[in-house]
This record gives structure tokens, C-alpha cells and sequence, in this order.
């Protein structure tokens, strides 16, 4: 049977020797014997005992926990039911991080969206995160009334070349136009746009909107405040900030 000091073990279980002291004062892990000059002797056993707190501490578990499963009579039941508690405890950590990370993706995102745009405060990066959401939920319902449209607009043109009346085509696409018109219309009144020079929300007007240059973030429109020419930054309308 090998025996081990505290030095030969804590290298042999890739520990530090003050863990193996701290074990020892918890009485969570003892040395078999102590020699008369109060050396610490360890054996194969306790090396044994020792692996298997390693594992159980790699497990999550505290020491306490750990104690309580070396001591019982009935160890194997306690480690299931800590075990188990154990997989709730980091079931639910693991949910947590998640939940963080996807916020840390989001805010993220609408900082890559927004860089002309000043952050002073948590509470202006919040602000741009449900500006951002308000303004998905704006370009989501224009979408979906185009994807209406455009089936009509097939639909007409189906019908009018089956039965020659072109009338129907026609008619479907002046709906369509009036439908457009009014979707944009709504749209622009739910949106604004940001100046990059002077940092001016604002609503332009209509057809000059409807006519600029854009990009899925941005539209080229003259700033009415200091009169600059520049792609600005497309957000949701908040009235206390559009001028």
C-alpha cells in the first residue's frame, strides 16, 4: 500500500497543497495517519476519496454537499437527489446566460445600426433597443400589406388573361397603387430619421421621402435643421423628439 505526504499527494491529484489543508479542516478529506511530528500521511484510500470529491466539485457541488454524501450510510440516494438539484440549479443558469446573451445581441446589433447616434446613458441604449423593435414591427406590417398586394395584383392578372377581360388587371392595379400610397403614407408617419451632422430627428415630407435615395436604414433627405444633405439614420417615430 503506497502513502502519500501532503505534498506527494496534492501533485499526484494536480491540487494545491493548501486545498488538501483546507479539505482537511473542513474534515472533509483526513489523512489516515499522523506521524509523531504531526506529519500528515495519506494512503490509497484517501487518494480514492480525494479523486471522487475532485469529480463531485467538478460537478457543481459545494463542499458541504459533498460531506454530506461521504458521511451518509445512504450516499448513493443523497448524490441522486443532489444530482438532481444540481441539474435544476444549472438548468436555470444556463437559461439566465441565454436570456443574456440574446440581450447582448440585440444591443449589438442596433449599435452596428446606429453609429452616428450618441449614447449617454443605459437608459438611451434601452430607448435605441425598443426604438429598434417599434420600428421592425412598422417595416414588418409594410411587408406583409405589399405580399397582400402583389398577390392580387397576380391574381388579377391570372384572371384578365384567362378570360380576356383586362379590365379586372386594371382595376386591381389602380387598387394596388391607392393601397401603396396609403401604406406608405402610414408608414411614413411612423417612422423619423436622424441627421448624422447635428443629430435632428425629424419627419420629412412625404413625396420628398418617397422619391430619396435609400438604403434599408437610412434615406438620403436635407436635414431642416441645418440644412446638410445625408444619408439619415431611419428610427420609430417618438413625438417628443421629432421636430
Amino acid at each position: 500500500m503506497s502513502t502519500y505526504t501532503t505534498g506527494e499527494l496534492a501533485k499526484l491529484a494536480g491540487v494545491s497543497v493548501r486545498t488538501l489543508q483546507y479539505y482537511d479542516q473542513k474534515h472533509v478529506l483526513t489523512p489516515s495517519t499522523i506521524s509523531d511530528g504531526g506529519r500528515r500521511i495519506y494512503a490509497d484510500a484517501d487518494y480514492e476519496r480525494l479523486k471522487l470529491i475532485l469529480l463531485l466539485k467538478s460537478l457543481g457541488l459545494k463542499l458541504a454537499a459533498i460531506q454530506e454524501i461521504l458521511t451518509s450510510d445512504n450516499g448513493q440516494q443523497v448524490l441522486t437527489l443532489l444530482l438532481a438539484e444540481q441539474a435544476k440549479r444549472l438548468t436555470h443558469d444556463r437559461d439566465v446566460v441565454t436570456a443574456q446573451l440574446r440581450s447582448v445581441a440585440a444591443v449589438q446589433k442596433n449599435l452596428a445600426g446606429a453609429t452616428n447616434l450618441s449614447l449617454k446613458s443605459i437608459q438611451d441604449m434601452d430607448r435605441l433597443m425598443e426604438n429598434h423593435r417599434r420600428l421592425k414591427q412598422v417595416r414588418v406590417k409594410l411587408v406583409s400589406g405589399g405580399l397582400v398586394m402583389d398577390a392580387l395584383e397576380v391574381a388579377g392578372l391570372v384572371y384578365s388573361w384567362q378570360t380576356g377581360n383586362w379590365w379586372v388587371f386594371g382595376g386591381t392595379m389602380v387598387v394596388a397603387v391607392i393601397v401603396a400610397t396609403w401604406l406608405m403614407r402610414g408608414y411614413m408617419r411612423a417612422v423619423a430619421y436622424v441627421c448624422p451632422n447635428c443629430q435632428t430627428t425629424f419627419q420629412p415630407r412625404f413625396w420628398a421621402a418617397f422619391w430619396a435615395g435609400h438604403n434599408p436604414r437610412a434615406r438620403k433627405l436635407t436635414c431642416p435643421h441645418c440644412g446638410q444633405k445625408a444619408y439619415c439614420i431611419e428610427v420609430f417615430a417618438n413625438p417628443d423628439q421629432v421636430k
